[in-house]
């Protein structure tokens, strides 16, 4: 996803600029009324529940915490009288992203803790790529628009993914926020200003980047596997930073990594020093492509990255074990690139 979308700063309601890859949350609200009421209330929420967990990660950036949000707000749609819900999708996300919300607020979503830098557990979908291209939008998955989510308050946050990801109008999102609409449009204001990188020692992801292809990173792989220093250095922007997260739990950057002499000769120091049993693999998953560090059947490291102007802008290496077992439903799809 391109996110120099980012830094238009319109002062009224506008287009999304996702509006062309995808169709509004709310195109096609559905009443409970035309199935009979409650009796398909279940299949009603199941149907939805793809939609509500990518909703929820995105406000959440943790598939834990957003399993437990659609949990939730399963168990308030199971209390509701049906009959009354005109429009289930409506009533759906608002409801997912008031829980959202409470929870971004609450003293659990505080990470002072956390050892090192924190990055967005990766997006591995639990459905199947037909099921989700017919349920949930793709766009604001990636790791560069999750981590600059980060920078937001809550009720930025949750109105930014509404209304730029899910097409809602600041008419919609101002009585979820408990704002009139023309706060709504001043907090979106602000919000997009925040996500944009403020110096060269901003760790802010690049907004004007999308993701790396995967013959951009297997090029990448095949420098750092040559100590090519020089040819890493045509690979990365100048500016480029090193985003890597270990949660105390694995050897990892403490501190963001900035510039390419830096972040190339790190590459090169830590590929020497890998274990001779270590496989490398490449998969795609929601059009970005991840770089895959196996081990006896593991994952024990694994590397994205945004580009721009045909370099590596941003580059995000997770290294947390807890972050990475996710990857394990979907390794053996992955494909073997070399050593």
């Amino acid at each position: 996803m391109n996110l120099h979308n980012l830094r238009k700063l319109p002062d009224d309601d506008h287009k999304s600029p996702y509006n062309g890859s995808r169709a509004a949350i709310r195109d096609l609200p559905v009443s409970l009324h035309a199935f009979g009421g409650a009796s398909v209330a279940d299949r009603i929420f199941e149907q939805h529940r793809a939609r509500l967990t990518a909703l929820a990660y995105r406000m959440l950036g943790s598939h834990a915490d957003a399993e437990d949000a659609v949990q939730d707000a399963w168990l308030r749609w199971r209390n509701q009288d049906h009959e009354t819900i005109n429009d289930a999708t409506g009533w759906l996300v608002r409801v997912c992203s008031n829980i959202c919300l409470d929870v971004l607020k609450s003293a659990r979503r505080q990470r002072e803790n956390y050892v090192g830098n924190w990055l967005p557990e990766p997006w591995l979908p639990s459905e199947g790529p037909k099921a989700e291209e017919q349920l949930i939008e793709r766009d604001g998955l990636g790791q560069a628009y999750m981590l600059m989510l980060e920078r937001l308050a809550p009720v930025e946050r949750v109105a930014l993914v509404l209304h730029e990801v899910f097409d809602w109008m600041h008419d919609d999102i101002a009585p979820l926020i408990e704002r009139t609409p023309n706060n709504t449009r001043q907090i979106l204001f602000r919000a997009r200003r925040k996500m944009q990188r403020e110096s060269d020692r901003d760790a802010t992801p690049e907004p004007d980047a999308t993701a790396c292809d995967r013959d951009r990173l297997d090029a990448f792989v095949t420098a750092i596997g040559r100590s090519d220093v020089t040819r890493l250095l045509d690979l990365l922007a100048p500016d480029v930073i090193l985003h890597s997260d270990g949660g105390g739990k694995a050897m990892a950057t403490v501190n963001p990594l900035f510039g390419a002499d830096h972040v190339s000769r790190f590459f090169v120091g830590i590929w020497g020093k890998r274990s001779p049993n270590e496989r490398v693999f490449a998969i795609t998953i929601e059009g970005e492509c991840w770089i895959l560090m196996a081990e006896g059947g593991g994952v024990a490291s694994a590397i994205c990255a945004t580009e721009r102007d045909g370099q590596i802008v941003d580059l995000f290496v997770h290294r947390n074990p807890d972050k990475l077992a996710l990857f394990s439903t979907v390794l053996a799809d992955a494909v073997e690139i070399g050593r």
